[in-house]
């Protein structure tokens, strides 16, 4: 069988287009989406329409290069939540560790599920304001922020601006989308209704 896979990738080396998968067809979306395919190896060892939703996983029909071209997603909440985090920092039972002055990734939003909107509890009520097309702020603050690395999981932060990533909001697992990076900066200057905080 091995020797057969290896054959089949050495053959497709010289058909063009053979190794298309995500990142060549630029897809990646969110939740279970059947137009978000591409054609290339899957990772079941089979040459054809191969998936870049987050539902290939289960299915077991992602593209060879998912993982690569899909990494794992941004949570994030409204920033007001920044808000508990520094009253918490300054709490006798937390790390005093919190100089790391952090940064703040501005993305352009792509896409986003209907769930969003529908959103009306208190607590959730800032997941009606994503919409699609806008510029959004995302504060890495301590205690999301890693202590080795000083970046936040999902940042972004090494894709360049072409590269399709996962943000999902956390309170609603439903809500989640796609967006771009446009730059990391020092202090997020977006509106509060397009700022957050991952976590």
């Amino acid at each position: 069988m091995r020797t057969l896979w290896m054959a089949l990738c050495a053959l497709s080396r010289l058909w063009p287009g053979a190794q298309a998968g995500c990142a060549e067809a630029g897809r990646c979306c969110p939740g279970r989406d059947p137009a978000c395919f591409a054609r290339g190896w899957r990772l079941d060892r089979v040459y054809g329409t191969c998936f870049c939703d987050q539902a290939c996983r289960f299915t077991g029909d992602c593209c060879f290069d998912y993982d690569r071209a899909c990494p794992v997603p941004a949570f994030i909440t409204t920033s007001a939540f920044n808000k508990e985090r520094t009253r918490q920092a300054t709490s006798p039972h937390w790390s005093t560790h919190t100089e790391d002055a952090g940064y703040c990734m501005e993305f352009k939003t792509e896409s986003l599920t209907p769930h969003c909107a529908l959103e009306n509890w208190p607590l959730t009520r800032w997941m009606q304001y994503l919409r699609e097309g806008y510029t959004v702020c995302v504060d890495c603050q301590p205690p999301a922020m890693n202590s080795v690395s000083l970046r936040c999981s999902g940042d972004g932060l090494d894709s360049d601006g072409n590269q399709t990533l996962h943000w999902q909001a956390i309170g609603n697992p439903r809500c989640q989308g796609t967006w771009k990076k446009v730059r990391r900066v020092d202090q997020c200057s977006c509106p509060a209704v397009h700022s957050f905080i991952f976590i």
